[in-house]
């Protein structure tokens, strides 16, 4: 296993699975344009209550959350079906209808796993944000910052290897038809930077292609983000435009390409990231008799 053969695997699927590719854009670019349009209704109505009067901005936030986590899990069902169905393009490739979509075990165990492993996260999160806070309180202001930094350092370390760790337990779950988690943290065992480089540089391609998008797409959005800062009041402010622009339904071109480069830009990553995992398992879980034909 080399961190080429594994990108190829990505790869291969992009260039000879066309017809995947269109099925797999278009449930990409259907989620895009939902959750697109839920956000710009949702902003704009907190905008028009909180002007109105009408509630307080404690209520209006958590049900803003509390729809948040909904559109989380929907978002989280349909990429398990995208994630299933790439990774069984290449672990059962003979099974599965167009863009190898099904709806059975596999995907009710890929969001299982994915629900599991959110869980660990958010209790990895919770663990930093407490000693974040114990450190700042004992720190000062002077050392707020610095022992901030170096914590978001030690929580992206963790979060990528154990996500790395975990990775292959997913297409690992599917070849053998259940739950995984040991043994696809096993089979990663001396092979921990082969996968992390593959993965880094899907991550890098796609980061690419999300700021080439961006230019095309949100010109003012990063104009003002680069000068003034991503989290600054010029760059959300010209966020929030955007927002509104879908809100009151002037759905200009820019939009579109947007939302069509943001659905294309998700399956390459699908296709990249979830064929790397499940090329990976097929090389390292090969018998006697040698891979399937992935691509046959």
């Amino acid at each position: 296993m080399t961190v080429g053969s594994l990108l190829e695997g990505g790869f291969r699927l992009v260039k000879e699975r066309p017809g995947a590719m269109l099925i797999w854009t278009i449930i990409q670019l259907a989620a895009t344009i939902g959750t697109s349009i839920w956000m710009a209704a949702n902003v704009q109505g907190l905008i028009d209550a909180a002007m109105r009067g009408e509630a307080s901005l404690e209520s209006l936030q958590t049900s803003f959350f509390l729809q948040s986590m909904l559109v989380g899990i929907v978002g989280a069902i349909v990429s398990t079906i995208l994630y299933a169905a790439v990774q069984r393009a290449i672990i059962r490739p003979t099974e599965g209808g167009p863009g190898w979509l099904r709806l059975g075990m596999d995907e009710i165990r890929y969001f299982l796993l994915l629900v599991l492993y959110g869980i660990i996260f958010g209790v990895v999160i919770i663990v930093l944000g407490i000693f974040l806070g114990l450190f700042m309180a004992g720190a000062g202001a002077g050392g707020s910052t610095s022992m901030q930094l170096v914590l978001i350092i030690l929580g992206f370390i963790a979060c990528s290897y154990f996500g790395t760790k975990l990775s292959l337990s997913f297409p690992l779950t599917m070849k053998e038809q259940t739950f995984a988690i040991g043994d696809g943290w096993r089979l990663s065992d001396g092979r921990f930077w082969t996968l992390y480089a593959a993965y880094f540089i899907v991550f890098l391609v796609l980061l690419a292609l999300g700021i080439a998008t961006s230019f095309v797409t949100e010109p003012d959005y990063l104009s003002a983000a680069f000068r003034y800062g991503f989290n600054s009041p010029e760059a959300d402010l010209a966020s929030l435009a955007q927002f509104q622009k879908i809100a009151a339904g002037t759905i200009d071109a820019p939009i579109i390409i947007g939302w069509v480069l943001a659905g294309l830009q998700g399956a390459i990553g699908a296709a990249m990231l979830g064929g790397a995992a499940a090329t990976a398992v097929q090389e390292l879980t090969a018998d006697e008799e040698g891979l399937s034909e992935t691509f046959s």
